[in-house]
């Protein structure tokens, strides 16, 4: 009964909606012809919406299909846009009332020339448009779309015959979302399509130069002179040859297929492949040029450097975890080095892209519990991942704890590691972490005594710079494996076959 009670909530919530959200479209077409400018407000307006109204429709139509945590994740996301919907038509509403105008008539009213008083009634309503917009990006951003791309992970949920019975077009969200499952589906083959795959090893010129502080480097397409970013992927000796072709061919797929807006990861042209190893060939975000690592950016920690920037960079980070994890990998080398980041129109750098992928695997392949033993690299994985023979295999939340340390030098906007002039080992920043914490001579107690300080720091530190709920999710990735830790939920959640429940309790914590 519960069950059926939760349903005909969902059913209810959708319906209302998708209702409020058709009013309110309705209602500010009336002002379409207005001469103050509406024109613009109202297309990006409707454009929201209508992205909106398809993934409503598309809920309701899988519903019966989705696993019981996410119904209830999804039913709260729906109430949220909900009384965001009721809220915008409230305020239009006010400011109709406010200027004794009726909604049918203001548009006359707005075009009529020569009266004062319309003006500041159409800034009213410009204010009104505005946050309605601005209200549908935030609840998009921050509670959809991280949460949409998880549908992938649920075991016979057929997209395209879900979209047919939607009364609107497949959206874009529908297509990218059917094509990740063709992808998955499809994992364990490799065909004569990765002809299109790999590119010819002499198809990029690749120049002097990188980029400061990362592996990455660039070069120059020959064909299309765009300069691109090269970023290697290693065949350690072995290991199956044709294996780790095949996962790079899925990775290739799997960059080319995503918005790289959406998901922080740079669109792939290709890769170019020989016996040891191969070249992911990344292109440039649209309208940006200039990468930066942000291990650059934290040693130059720049005092100016705008807070909105710093939180961007931190939210695209979890969401581009998410997201890899969603799509049935693990990075297993996520720290500031292998984080590109990119500026738009001269601003500064908000946009991290990841690289870095030389030790990725896909999920359900076995984890060969090998690694290296440097310290500056051992800072970001948790302590049963470090050393040359870890003691754990690897798995999703040892991602969510490199991640906890990036978060955790974002927030205090400082690297940990600093370099000397000619040094090519990097030194650690005493004020965080003391030659002393490094010295322990037990590889296993010098590991917990780190990730000790690094939470300390966390609590200490960032509520002052960052705030609580900044400071809280730090210190959740970084206990994400403590037994103690409730936060992403039992051990059980992690281990279930889809991963789905681990997905959520980390969209619910992190994003």
């Amino acid at each position: 009964m519960e069950t059926a009670g939760v349903a005909l909530a969902v059913f209810g919530t959708a319906e209302l909606c998708l209702k409020y959200g058709g009013r309110l479209c309705e209602k500010y077409r009336s002002f379409r012809d207005a001469e103050i400018g509406f024109a613009e407000r109202l297309l990006i307006l409707e454009n929201r919406w209508l992205k909106v109204e398809v993934q409503v429709e598309f809920l309701r139509n899988v519903w019966s299909e989705l696993p019981g945590r996410f119904q209830t994740h999804f039913h709260s996301i729906l109430s949220v846009i909900n009384s965001k919907l009721v809220a915008a038509n409230d305020l239009l509403e006010q400011v109709m009332e406010k200027s004794g105008q009726q909604t049918e008539h203001a548009h006359a009213f707005l075009g009529s020339r020569g009266k004062v008083r319309r003006v500041p009634f159409a800034l009213s309503l410009k204010d009104a448009i505005d946050t309605t917009i601005r209200e549908l990006d935030q609840w998009q951003c921050n509670m959809l779309d991280p949460n949409w791309y998880q549908l992938v992970l649920v075991p016979g949920l057929d997209v395209q015959k879900a979209t047919s019975r939607s009364c609107t077009d497949e959206s874009d969200s529908d297509q990218t979302l059917d094509g990740l499952r063709c992808l998955l589906s499809s994992k364990d083959h490799i065909d004569d399509s990765t002809i299109d795959v790999f590119l010819p090893y002499d198809a990029v010129d690749v120049m002097a130069s990188g980029v400061e502080f990362s592996k990455a480097r660039l070069g120059t397409d020959k064909q299309s002179k765009d300069v691109v970013l090269l970023d290697r992927v290693q065949i350690p000796p072995g290991t199956d040859y044709e294996q780790s072709v095949s996962d790079v061919f899925h990775l290739v797929k799997f960059f080319s297929s995503i918005d790289p807006e959406l998901f922080g990861f740079l669109p792939c042209r290709g890769a170019l492949k020989d016996e040891e190893h191969c070249d992911l060939v990344f292109s440039f975000p649209k309208h940006c040029d200039d990468p930066t690592s942000l291990r650059a950016l934290l040693v130059q920690a720049c005092s100016t450097y705008p807070l909105n920037a710093r939180l961007n960079i931190a939210q695209m980070l979890a969401r581009s975890v998410m997201f890899l994890h969603d799509c049935q990998f693990v990075h297993k080398s996520l720290r500031p080095d292998n984080i590109i980041c990119f500026a738009t129109h001269g601003e500064c750098p908000d946009k991290p892209y990841m690289i870095g992928l030389d030790r990725f695997r896909l999920i359900d392949a076995r984890s060969k519990r090998l690694s290296d033993d440097l310290w500056y690299k051992d800072l970001y994985r948790h302590p049963t991942r470090q050393g040359i023979r870890p003691e754990k295999d690897y798995s999703m939340q040892h991602d969510i704890y490199s991640l906890g340390v990036c978060l955790l030098e974002i927030g205090l906007w400082q690297s940990f590691l600093l370099w000397e002039d000619d040094s090519e080992s990097p030194a650690p920043r005493e004020e965080y972490l003391s030659t002393e914490h490094l010295a322990i001579k037990n590889p296993r107690k010098r590991a917990f005594q780190v990730k000790k300080r690094l939470v300390k720091l966390a609590a200490e530190r960032l509520p002052g710079c960052m705030g609580q709920i900044y400071t809280s999710t730090v210190i959740s990735c970084l206990t994400c494996l403590d037994a103690g830790n409730t936060g992403f939920g039992d051990q059980e959640d992690f281990e279930d076959d889809s991963g789905i429940l681990i997905g959520v309790r980390y969209v619910e914590k992190v994003t």
